[in-house]
């Protein structure tokens, strides 16, 4: 596998997470300080770097037993599990902000006003890292899998576009006002669905 390989994956598995920042910087804009916004690409990018990490050391660990229990087929049984778990996640992200939207309004459209809290951002971390574990496992079977290394730069890509993500949520959250924390639920219900589509193809 090439740096330019590693690259791409990590551009890749970091969609979700620019995604998230977006809805994030869109429904609680009026909560967000500046250690509450940096905290996401840090968050975002550590939980990125040390999922293949676990899922390498997993993969090296239970690689015999995971192929003796569910067969050659299961790298896409451990896929199919995953993707489950983030739409159930997202789902149930999406549906909170909805909730909270019409408890405070009575149907009307208004912004959120629960505060971002960093419990909200560990959740959504683990979610979108999830994909990043399953790359770690998988590639626990190659030997030409450098993970420490690869798992850097996946962070480091990671990083650099949360961070880009940053400063688009909250140009988007400004030029909505407030129908900000809307398209952010709308956002959460995309990724959810596509992590749907994904896991029954």
């Amino acid at each position: 596998m090439s740096v330019w390989e590693v690259l791409l994956i990590g551009v890749s598995l970091a969609m979700d997470a620019f995604a998230l920042t977006i809805a994030n910087c869109s429904t609680y804009k009026s909560s967000l300080t500046k250690s509450k916004e940096w905290s996401m690409p840090v968050c975002f990018a550590i939980f990125q770097f040390l999922m293949p990490v676990i899922g390498y050391l997993l993969g090296k660990a239970f690689a015999k037993v995971l192929i003796s229990l569910i067969g050659d087929g299961f790298e896409n049984v451990i896929n199919a599990v995953g993707d489950y778990l983030a739409f159930a996640v997202f789902l149930a992200l999406a549906i909170k902000i909805v909730i909270d939207n019409l408890k405070e309004c009575d149907g009307e459209v208004c912004p959120v006003t629960t505060p971002f809290k960093f419990g909200i951002l560990i959740v959504q971390a683990i979610a979108t890292s999830i994909d990043a574990l399953i790359i770690g496992i998988v590639c626990s079977l190659n030997p030409e899998f450098l993970v420490l290394p690869y798992s850097l730069i996946i962070g480091g890509v990671t990083f650099i576009i949360v961070t880009g993500a940053l400063y688009i949520g909250k140009s988007l959250g400004k030029a909505l006002g407030k129908y900000a924390t809307w398209a952010g639920a709308v956002i959460l219900f995309i990724l959810a669905i596509k992590n749907l589509i994904s896991a029954i193809i």
